[in-house]
């Protein structure tokens, strides 16, 4: 008996799925659940109540209109305790419904700004100014895991 190339891959792909359809069942966690974005902050020497004000002014706000849309459930914001030299001392915390909820494409934002900010070009600016009281130390999004019960 003969197989084809295609007949082999399609096997394969079968016998991949079985096992992991078989390993989903093993697992003590679920992971359909909330997706994180974090990010790391350094704000600049005396300026943390600034960059406070900043978040209160622009961030919240958006943050509050996605919330009304159902894609962002909470946000925190975490200070960091003793963070040395060029180290983060804030951390923002948003959690979102969802990956789609997480990735909206550039027309819901644009609008989002024009809403919030006048236009796009505004929205731009204020990130610009932003820069001038913080920097971005890096950051990551995930999604949650819980145990099953």
């Amino acid at each position: 008996m003969t197989f084809s190339l295609r007949s082999l891959c399609t096997l394969v792909a079968l016998a991949v799925l079985t096992l992991s359809a078989a390993r989903a069942d093993d697992r003590v966690y679920t992971d359909l659940h909330s997706v994180w974005s974090v990010s790391f902050i350094e704000t600049h020497a005396g300026h943390f109540d600034d960059y406070i004000a900043n978040l209160n002014n622009i961030w919240r706000r958006y943050l509050d209109e996605q919330k009304k849309d159902g894609d962002v459930l909470s946000y925190k914001m975490i200070p960091i305790a003793f963070p040395r030299d060029g180290e983060p001392n804030l951390m923002l915390m948003v959690e979102f419904k969802n990956w789609a909820a997480f990735d909206r494409g550039n027309d819901y934002f644009d609008k989002l700004a024009k809403k919030l900010q006048g236009g796009v070009d505004e929205a731009t600016q204020s990130n610009v100014d932003r820069e001038e009281i913080r920097e971005l130390r890096g950051g990551f999004a995930g999604r949650e895991i819980k145990f099953k019960k």
